[in-house]
């Protein structure tokens, strides 16, 4: 089993989330939180899970996404480090995707 590691623009992109929803529900942004944390965590027992993006740079290889079983709008960004599975950033998948990774 891996551990799942946060990488701080990560833990900025969830925060922003649960902060946004929250303006309007505060038990609907718990849940997504919730969500969103519950399948990184799936991560360290099936790292090879979610898709690679289309992004053309280099630098992407080995990035993979996969979307949140319960708000699949949300997107985790993540790739595999040795025994760590780092979650790069957590976007919604309406956004320039390949924009917020240059």
């Amino acid at each position: 089993m891996k551990t799942v590691v946060f990488n701080p623009v990560a833990v900025d992109d969830l925060e922003a989330i649960v902060e946004y929803i929250s303006q309007d529900n505060s038990v609907a942004a718990e849940a997504v939180r919730r969500d969103i944390l519950d399948n990184a965590e799936g991560l360290a027992d099936e790292p090879g899970l979610g898709v690679r993006p289309r992004f053309s740079a280099p630098r992407f290889g080995g990035i993979r996404y996969l979307p949140c079983e319960r708000y699949p709008n949300y997107l985790l960004f993540c790739r595999e480090l040795g025994e760590e599975i780092e979650v790069l950033r957590i976007i919604h998948g309406a956004r320039n995707l390949p924009a917020l990774f240059e």
